[in-house]
């Protein structure tokens, strides 16, 4: 790929450590949220229960493939976990500087809040403007969702971006995670820290039965059912810093155990109520995650440029493409190229997926990208100083 283009596209970190393998799999996270959602779209769109014409009996049919697909939001987690884990842990265990809690919460801010508030302001827009919705009964909506509080306050996901559900669980994980580390390092001694870490682990898998097998309204999208995905990320960061030699030797065995893992993810992914289903859901994400920086094929793979600039983008992916997709498919869902479901959803994505991307890689490189140089609210600030002065 273009080294000029690569430049553009490439993913800024605040430490400077960029690691490849993370952004590859994010992009095998994203794409399986975008297969999944453009379905949705287009299904809707059309009119059909889309499981009538791809069935999901078992996973000879692509019907089962795609009605899991959603379960990259999870290996999202997963990987949010690793990437907030890493810094607490070489603090706590390795002795590294000292996280200030303030810089922790401003960076949070400073980084994810300005694409996530204009992509809320643009949808919003577009509900009013182009929909025709109701400006009195979506403000309410805006406003919880703006402080990542609609699925505790309505009990279901936003109306103005339904997949912000999510960040609203990621949002409520940045907050715990300081003083989860704080316990699970509360000792230095590694049985302390595995077994606090197993504890918190399988409290979650137990709460995730418990709230899906009750009715429990709103409680089955915060981070006390979802905590054994992030802590399987933050368990995987212990493993990477603890055998960094080990993780740079690289095996065909681990190719193998990476094709396993990802066909577990998805065969554990449901019913998800199921305890054992979830812990080894779990364990298939941790070994996709060793198979991605061990395996000849898999880090080959998930180290390919494409792959990680596009799951560098995944963050502005993931807030544009539900409602883009169902704006598109306003257009492009009538026209057909034949009366097979499949062959028409392959051609929807084959439209769908460019564009979005399309769309996504200039909202990064404009809103989201600036946004990763942690000093752009001081250098903003010291531009309009010069200005006034």
């Amino acid at each position: 790929m273009n080294w000029k283009f690569t430049t553009l596209l490439r993913r800024k970190t605040s430490g400077g450590n960029f690691i490849p393998e993370i952004d590859g799999l994010r992009f095998f996270a994203i794409f399986t949220v975008l297969i999944f959602h453009l379905n949705t779209s287009y299904s809707r769109e059309i009119g059909v229960d889309w499981l009538v014409y791809l069935p999901d009996h078992s996973f000879l049919n692509i019907g089962w493939w795609i009605v899991r697909m959603d379960l990259g939001v999870k290996v999202f987690f997963g990987i949010s976990g690793f990437i907030l884990a890493v810094p607490f842990i070489k603090h706590y265990w390795y002795g590294g500087r000292a996280i200030s809690l303030k810089q922790y919460f401003i960076r949070r801010l400073t980084r994810l809040e300005p694409p996530f508030i204009v992509t809320l302001v643009l949808f919003f827009l577009v509900h009013i403007l182009v929909l025709g919705a109701d400006t009195a009964e979506m403000l309410p909506h805006f406003w919880v969702s703006l402080f990542y509080l609609h699925t505790i306050v309505y009990e279901m996901p936003s109306i103005i971006n339904p997949v912000t559900w999510s960040l609203e669980t990621e949002v409520q994980f940045y907050t715990i995670i300081p003083f989860l580390a704080m316990v699970i390092f509360l000792k230095k001694h590694s049985v302390w820290v595995l077994l606090s870490l197993l504890l918190f682990f399988m409290a979650s898998i137990f709460a995730k039965n418990y709230i899906y097998s009750h009715v429990t309204p709103g409680w089955d999208f915060t981070v006390f059912v979802f905590l054994s995905n992030f802590l399987t990320g933050f368990f995987f960061a212990l493993l990477y810093l603890h055998y960094q030699v080990y993780f740079k030797t690289k095996s065909v065995l681990w190719d193998v155990f990476g094709l396993i893992s990802i066909f577990t993810l998805f065969y554990f992914y449901k019913p998800q109520v199921d305890m054992l289903n979830n812990f080894l859901f779990n364990l298939s994400i941790l070994l996709l995650f060793i198979a991605t920086f061990k395996g000849n094929l898999f880090n080959w793979f998930f180290s390919r440029s494409i792959i990680y600039l596009i799951g560098g983008m995944c963050y502005t992916i993931y807030l544009i493409h539900y409602p883009f997709f169902h704006l598109l498919m306003k257009f492009t869902a009538k026209y057909s190229v034949s009366n097979v479901y499949l062959l028409n959803l392959l051609w929807q994505l084959g439209i769908g997926i460019p564009l979005v991307l399309l769309v996504s890689a200039l909202f990064f490189v404009l809103v989201e990208k600036p946004c990763m140089d942690k000093d752009w609210p001081k250098k903003i600030k010291a531009k309009v100083s010069n200005l006034i002065n």
